[in-house]
């Protein structure tokens, strides 16, 4: 039986998730095209999200202080569903933790709960996503998307998660699928257990002289100015 989400992470991580998610997943802006305009009508199975609240934090945030200035408005049974299907995408294995254990379904919150276009694209996308898996899930004979077992919910998502075997009238769902997909692994990455599992080491200070860039790097670099008629200045 599933157990309920607890989150597991705070509000300053999220946002840090928030900030460094904001460039890494730019298919976001069209993942709510062709979704219902008001994804909390009809009495939604997952319940009524809050409304946006707050403002936009700006664009030059102070990272070393990070603050959100909006509430997050997932309801419970959505955080849920989040949190079971984070685990379908993401799940544990010996080295890594599941995306629910890390914390994702809170930045997911985070990201639908942003005043900003790009993001109310994807809540109004992703939340029409979830009420369809919901459904789905409950016609299968689940008691939710939360408690069904993973061949259920893997059979959905065979549905609408290959891009060469979309099923005919669920374009809308596979495209907010691969967009909570790209938001839920982006978010997984950025932390410091996913980071450490990807092998990222980041910026960190070298010491003695700098030995320049490797050959890969200027291999890489040369084939990138060479359609523009440019090359790489002598002494590289």
């Amino acid at each position: 039986m599933s157990q309920p989400y607890l989150p597991t992470v705070d509000r300053r991580t999220t946002m840090k998730w928030l900030l460094l998610g904001v460039g890494v997943t730019p298919a976001l802006a069209a993942c709510g095209q062709g979704a219902p305009a008001d994804p909390a009508a009809s009495q939604p199975l997952l319940g009524t999200p809050r409304p946006i609240s707050g403002t936009p934090y700006g664009v030059d945030p102070d990272m070393l202080d990070p603050q959100v200035t909006w509430q997050k408005t997932m309801t419970g049974p959505q955080l849920q569903l989040v949190a079971a299907l984070c685990d379908v995408v993401i799940p544990a294995s010996d080295a890594v933790p599941s995306g629910s254990a890390l914390g994702v379904p809170d930045f997911v919150d985070e990201w639908v709960s942003s005043p900003y276009e790009m993001t109310q694209g994807a809540r109004t996308g992703c939340f029409a996503l979830f009420e369809w898996l919901e459904g789905e899930a409950r016609g299968l004979g689940a008691a939710s998307f939360a408690m069904a077992r993973l061949e259920q919910q893997t059979t959905l998502l065979d549905r609408i998660a290959w891009s060469d075997r979309v099923e005919p009238g669920l374009q809308d769902q596979a495209s907010a699928f691969d967009t909570f997909r790209n938001l839920s692994v982006s978010a997984y990455l950025s932390s410091a257990e996913g980071s450490e599992w990807l092998g990222y080491l980041g910026n960190r200070p070298s010491t003695g002289d700098y030995a320049g860039p490797s050959e890969a790097a200027l291999d890489h670099l040369a084939t990138a100015l060479e359609p523009l008629g440019l090359s790489i200045p002598e002494g590289l």
